[in-house]
């Protein structure tokens, strides 16, 4: 028998199996090692199993989260308020007739909040404590129990900036943890630091350094409560259902938000408020069993036997079992892994590391940039709304649910026409919103109808756009940070982020004197947003890169004015350069 191979019949094989034959007896053929999206996509990538984790325990944890996060705000609200002044008797009916007698007004025609008229009608300070508006919400929080306005206005402010600091100091310490022990711990950290951090500070609101040292601690698990849990959404699923990820929490998140005004209705009391929320977002324990931690982490750490358990899962789930038996998968886990290893090797690990090469360094910088520039806008308005005229919950209610628009048409937009061009887009939208508010503030008054419907509509429209630009921002920066990196890469962001939003109380706080301040800082922010994610490269139907040579090689070779997308069959390998 001749050694030769028999010659092909090219009529009996498909013309696709023929070019593979082809391509591998070519003797310059080089064969693309496997990787982890190669596995996920035979046991399913976008499947039951996916839709599962996102509306069985990553929306409720959303929900859960907002109730844990904001329900700080609504501790320390603060009502209208002003002077209480003796009236020995002679008080008329009449509330606004009395306040012509007793209280000043300020420049702009509301009462003074922090001066009243004396005996011999000279402006004074407070003398007697205030008196504060219940007709609108019968509704005590820690400010008025304990009277934190006009001279101790600052303590609140002091709570937020505490939380803020807890925010910044987690994000990078426990970003870091949760590339080097997992995902799925690090959340577990996040949550007991929501729910034990917060019931203790219940307890110690009359000592107001007791209670920001509580809030700096209860703060450290926002936003890595999030970011955690989504990692593990977005590295179980495939590149088509990314977007939709963020798309849907973020709306649960908007539910969440919404739902704390109306708590406060029916509590009637700050610390009812605090434990019906906590209790209520302490039901994230009982999903914990069903979250599982990431198989991408785990690949990356070298436990294929337990990546390989998960994919069995979700092969079970997804009705794909008979697609890869167990040698199969845990060859092509094998051979992932030991790529990743290899990189690993010679990429090392650490933040920094995300800075070793210029294109990586600018990216990154730009990433943080852009969550910098949105977390300041984005906070501002929704605090900021707390200050606007008009009914102060209703407003609030208003601005948060946004986000539910925001992220539905936020995560269609940028699927349909990229990321990159639409957030720009987003950005100016918010300018523009933000110039039209600055303008009406500065010439209207609380009397103003058409000025205060001009200015609460302007900043619905701001945070709808600004929520719409978070969310690309968001996804771009897991869509660029590679494997090893890429909690570690939004802690970073998100740290940064933290630190300078503990601006936002005090910028928030000049609309108290000045309500044109906040919308022009915001504007002018929103502007700088516009500029520098213009320099993104486009990221959708993009794969996830695993290694720092991916990441640095991504979108090279794109031209800034380019507008092509990527079909979402080809592969970002071949299309990066």
């Amino acid at each position: 028998m001749s050694s030769q191979s028999s010659p092909v019949d090219k009529d009996s094989i498909p013309l696709e199996d023929l070019n593979k034959l082809i391509d591998n007896t070519k003797p310059d053929a080089k064969k693309r090692p496997r990787d982890f999206d190669d596995v996920l996509e035979i046991v399913g990538s976008t499947s039951t199993y996916q839709r599962f984790i996102l509306y069985g325990i990553l929306l409720p944890l959303s929900i859960f989260e907002a109730l844990f996060s904001i329900n700080l705000w609504f501790l320390m609200d603060e009502p209208n308020h002003w002077c209480n002044v003796p009236n020995n008797g002679s008080k008329p009916e009449n509330l606004d007739s009395w306040k012509n007698l007793t209280i000043p007004r300020e420049e702009n025609g509301d009462f003074s909040k922090c001066k009243m008229f004396d005996s011999n009608h000279s402006i004074i300070s407070c003398t007697n404590g205030w008196e504060y508006d219940f007709e609108t919400v019968n509704y005590q929080s820690i400010v008025t129990d304990y009277d934190w306005v006009c001279d101790k206005s600052q303590q609140a402010t002091w709570v937020y900036t505490g939380t803020n600091i807890g925010r910044a100091v987690s994000t990078f310490i426990l970003g870091y943890l949760a590339d080097k022990v997992g995902r799925k711990p690090v959340f577990i950290i996040t949550l007991l630091l929501f729910s034990v951090g917060r019931a203790v500070s219940l307890f110690f609101a009359h000592d107001v350094w007791i209670f920001v040292l509580l809030a700096v601690i209860s703060g450290m698990a926002a936003p890595m409560f999030a970011i955690s849990c989504n990692t593990i959404a977005l590295e179980l699923s495939g590149k088509d259902f990314r977007a939709w990820i963020y798309a849907a929490t973020w709306m649960a998140v908007a539910i969440g938000l919404a739902v704390v005004p109306s708590l406060v209705y029916v509590t009637g009391n700050w610390f009812v408020l605090g434990w019906t929320t906590i209790l209520i977002g302490s039901l994230s324990y009982l999903l914990l069993p069903w979250m599982p931690e990431s198989p991408r982490w785990l690949l990356s750490v070298g436990k294929i036997e337990e990546v390989q358990k998960i994919l069995k899962n979700i092969a079970k789930w997804n009705g794909t079992t008979d697609k890869i038996n167990d040698d199969e998968m845990f060859e092509m886990l094998r051979e992932a892994e030991a790529s990743q290893k290899e990189q690993r090797m010679k990429e090392g690990t650490g933040v920094l590391k995300l800075f070793s090469t210029r294109r990586l360094a600018v990216r990154t910088l730009i990433i943080t940039l852009a969550w910098v520039l949105s977390g300041l806008v984005s906070h501002g308005i929704q605090l900021n709304s707390l200050n606007l005229h008009g009914h102060r919950f209703l407003n609030f209610s208003l601005i948060v649910l946004m986000e539910l628009p925001g992220g539905f048409f936020g995560g269609i937009l940028i699927d349909k026409f990229g990321r990159r061009w639409m957030q720009v887009t987003f950005y100016f939208v918010c300018f523009i919103s933000c110039t039209v508010a600055a303008y009406f503030s500065a010439i209207g008054s609380s009397d103003d109808i058409v000025s205060t419907l001009v200015v609460i509509i302007c900043a619905n429209v701001a945070k709808l756009a600004i929520t719409m630009s978070f969310l690309a921002t968001y996804l771009q920066a897991m869509e660029l940070f590679p494997t090893p990196f890429r909690t570690t890469g939004s802690g970073f962001a998100s740290t940064i982020s933290s630190f300078t939003i503990i601006l936002v109380p005090y910028i928030v706080f000049t609309g108290k004197s000045s309500m044109t301040t906040p919308w022009i800082v915001s504007a002018i922010i929103s502007f700088a947003g516009m500029v520098c994610t213009s320099f993104m490269p486009e990221t959708v139907n993009h794969n996830l890169p695993e290694t720092l040579e991916e990441a640095e090689n991504f979108g090279k070779g794109r031209k800034f004015w380019s507008f092509q997308l990527t079909g979402p069959n080809k592969s970002p390998k071949k299309n990066e350069n």
